[in-house]
């Protein structure tokens, strides 16, 4: 067989990691294509965000740390693929990536015979890697790719170049001819949403060995319309949960076997011996985090609610509400205004836990009255708002965040840190100066006016008028949680228990906690509380009250009957549970009033 003039030998660490960059590049560009064309396991429309994020992390991985030996180079992208995996095709490309870089160990370079073999261990890997295999997905394109490569190489073919050509023609046909092999595709009238980003990142890499540089061909690539038929919302689990399980010789297949005797579906596993990447759908995340550990250390935690990402389809207006669940909103408002909430993490000694998610208030409370030490409580890490950013900007929604005020937490700092990363202008954080209740009601006020239609422009206008308005103030039932988290001398408990008086704590218009007064007596008074909050109304006023307990719900509505008789003029007064974010320092029996002004706009 001649060989062409554009004929390739070998691959070398360089060369991979330029042809990947490109293909990453191709994966963006269709990123919104992908999401749109997601209908399975669920229609949640994050594929394409979901293959992005993970070849960015690899791509960013491997740009910082270039290897000029082959295996050396694949064995760096397989870590990075492991650390940065989300969703379900993120996950099975991490453990394609897992079998080709073990194919390919002691290879200083990749030749046509090492291709062969690496392309089908990664696609055995991939197909293992699913608890419970379909076909007309991901993995399907994957193992076609691979039988195109065994086979011309079988034949004699050594040309890396012509490989990748009749490789990619059979991927195509592949992913063309999923609809055939799984209903649901072909009703929606669409292909295989991560087969598609497979060939995707193929059809970049194409490109570069083609042309040898990045140019304006790829920009021009054809886009797909939305599918014929809208994906309907899923019946079943609600959370895409997601968390990586580090130890000493893991053993995946056990772990897959524990996992599959949760209520479950969507199981993905991959990874080797020392880390194992969990992706799974189930209606109870705190089982997953559970059952890991039985097997290492549990990290990389996280549950994106697939019922929120399904409500994108129909949300009102064109602008989201992103806070973090600093803010304490009750989950009716939540669902009504289609608030994204980011979990604040918090940690009991070793064990951390996801806000809301995979630890509920109640067991909150209850592990906060047995631990003998404070838990500690950490901002969401930047990829966490990340994640939800792109996922509403690839939805073409402009996004507010309302945050943590930045004296009380670093979490506005992620929040920003994750809003550099997308389009200049699409996602604006908003410091709320205020946190619980406060910051509660002001995310509630912005949703509001997004669902009426206002621009991102005009919600971040009426919350920036609201946040020197809002008004918060709390009272601990007992000020020891507030020393033994270090946020309260001890000596003021001790002068406080003598003096029989209690601290009212307020955020000042800096959004600093301070020392707002005190109240005759011991412990949270609903009606000493109802007075104070209502010295921050004025009268004739139509205000907003969100009031949040900490275990703690008859003094809150006894709080919230103090308030509704003292003041006429109240637009809505809801009773939520305080989140750890403020629970900590308060302790059990805590109550937090947030007042705001009623918007004209929206009255």
């Amino acid at each position: 067989m001649g060989r062409s003039s554009t004929a390739i030998a070998y691959l070398d660490g360089p060369r991979l990691l330029r042809a990947i960059s490109v293909g990453v590049r191709h994966i963006f560009q269709r990123r919104d294509h992908l999401n749109r064309i997601n209908v399975f396991p669920v229609p949640d429309g994050d594929t394409g965000t979901n293959m992005a994020f993970t070849f960015k992390t690899i791509l960013d991985s491997a740009s910082r740390a270039p290897h000029a030996r082959f295996d050396d180079m694949m064995a760096h992208i397989a870590s990075a693929a492991l650390d940065g995996a989300r969703g379900n095709s993120g996950a099975i490309m991490a453990q394609y990536f897992q079998g080709f870089s073990e194919a390919v160990a002691g290879s200083t370079v990749l030749t046509a015979e090492s291709l062969a073999r690496a392309t089908q261990a990664g696609s055995m890997a991939a197909w293992k890697a699913m608890s419970t295999p379909v076909a007309g997905t991901l993995p399907t394109v994957l193992e076609d790719f691979s039988a195109e490569i065994v086979q011309r190489v079988a034949s004699g073919m050594h040309d890396l170049h012509e490989l990748l050509r009749l490789g990619l023609k059979r991927a195509q046909d592949s992913l063309a001819n999923t609809p055939n092999q799984l209903a649901v595709l072909r009703q929606a009238g669409v292909v295989d949403a991560g087969g598609q980003g497979f060939v995707d990142l193929l059809e970049g890499m194409w490109t570069y060995v083609e042309k040898g540089a990045v140019d304006e061909v790829m920009v021009d690539l054809p886009q797909a319309g939305h599918p014929a038929s809208p994906p309907q919302a899923a019946h079943g689990h609600r959370y895409c949960t997601e968390c990586v399980i580090a130890g000493s010789a893991l053993d995946r297949e056990a772990i897959m076997h524990a996992l599959e005797k949760l209520d479950c579906s969507s199981l993905v596993v991959a990874g080797g011996r020392d880390r194992v990447r969990v992706h799974i759908h189930v209606d109870h995340p705190a089982d997953v985090f559970l059952a890991g550990e039985a097997f290492g250390s549990v990290t990389q935690q996280k549950a994106d609610d697939m019922h929120r990402q399904l409500g994108l389809m129909n949300q009102a207006g064109r602008v989201a509400i992103v806070t973090d669940s600093g803010a304490d909103i009750p989950p009716a408002e939540i669902e009504r205004l289609g608030i994204h909430v980011v979990p604040v993490r918090l940690s009991f000694g070793e064990r951390e836990y996801l806000d809301g998610v995979s630890l509920g208030a109640a067991e909150f409370y209850a592990l906060l009255a047995q631990s003998e030490h404070a838990p500690l409580t950490s901002q969401p890490p930047a990829q966490d708002f990340a994640r939800i950013y792109s996922l509403l900007t690839s939805h073409g929604y402009a996004v507010i965040s309302v945050a943590l005020s930045a004296r009380l937490s670093g979490t506005i700092a992620a929040a920003i840190q994750a809003a550099g990363r997308q389009q200049p202008g699409t996602v604006r954080v908003l410091d709320s100066f205020s946190a619980s209740a406060g910051q509660g009601l002001l995310a509630i006020v912005a949703a509001e006016a997004a669902q009426r239609g206002c621009s991102a422009e005009e919600v971040a206008a009426m919350v920036y008028e609201a946040v020197p308005r809002t008004r918060v103030v709390a009272v601990a039932h007992d000020l020891g949680f507030a020393v033994k988290g270090g946020r309260v001398p001890r000596l003021l408990k001790r002068l406080t228990d003598l003096l029989h008086i209690n601290p009212v704590l307020t955020a000042n218009p800096a959004g600093k906690l301070r020392l707002g007064g005190f109240h005759l007596g011991r412990g949270a008074r609903p009606e000493a509380l109802a007075r104070t909050a209502m010295r921050k109304m004025k009268k004739g006023q139509m205000v907003r009250v969100l009031i949040a307990h900490c275990d703690n719900a008859a003094g809150a509505n006894e709080l919230r009957r103090h308030i509704l008789r003292g003041h006429g003029e109240i637009h809505s007064c809801h009773v939520t549970e305080a989140g750890p974010a403020i629970g900590v320092h308060l302790g059990p029996g805590g109550l937090v009033v947030g007042v705001t002004p009623q918007p004209d706009i929206l009255l």
